[in-house]
């Protein structure tokens, strides 16, 4: 059972395991570490943090069982390689299910700020690429074969730079 302790000045209640044993004051390893290790099991999804890193595909879908979200999923079915030569991370977003970017849950918030940003409806089956740059780079309403998207990804000047060993 997790103990509190109440500061009365501030009106907040903070976990003993956050306090220095010793001194009784705040212990900020203790802080940042419950932080780190609650984030993983929530993601917080912020296209910018993955801005100049990673290429974005992002998958829309109604759920998990919708025909053409399993039609895309089979088409992607052994290109893991692929996806990581090319910095692509896989972004699966649903109005209904747990919706994932990179097999990590993300927020409901966050999928609602996704879905509003790329203008997808919330029963509407839709791929986007995005680019490092952060841009739209590929809309398709239908599940697309992915080397149609490795196609497209390798004519980039910026992938065409990392073909070169110039990353």
């Amino acid at each position: 059972m997790l103990s509190l302790l109440l500061i009365s000045i501030t009106s907040y209640l903070i976990p003993t395991q956050f306090l220095d044993r010793g001194s009784g004051r705040l212990a900020t390893t203790a802080i940042n570490n419950y932080v780190a290790v609650n984030q993983k099991n929530n993601m917080a999804f912020d296209l910018n943090s993955y801005q100049w890193q990673n290429r974005l595909l992002l998958v829309f879908a109604p759920n998990e069982n919708s025909p053409a979200y399993q039609k895309q999923m089979q088409l992607f079915q052994g290109k893991q390689a692929d996806f990581q030569e090319r910095d692509l991370v896989l972004v699966e977003i649903f109005t209904e299910g747990t919706s994932r970017v990179a097999g990590k849950k993300l927020d409901d918030g966050d999928i609602t700020k996704v879905r509003s940003q790329f203008n997808v409806e919330p029963q509407k089956f839709q791929t986007i690429l995005v680019g490092k740059d952060g841009q739209s780079k590929r809309r398709e309403d239908n599940p697309i074969n992915p080397e149609v998207i490795f196609q497209q990804i390798d004519a980039m000047p910026m992938r065409q730079r990392e073909m070169q060993g110039d990353r």
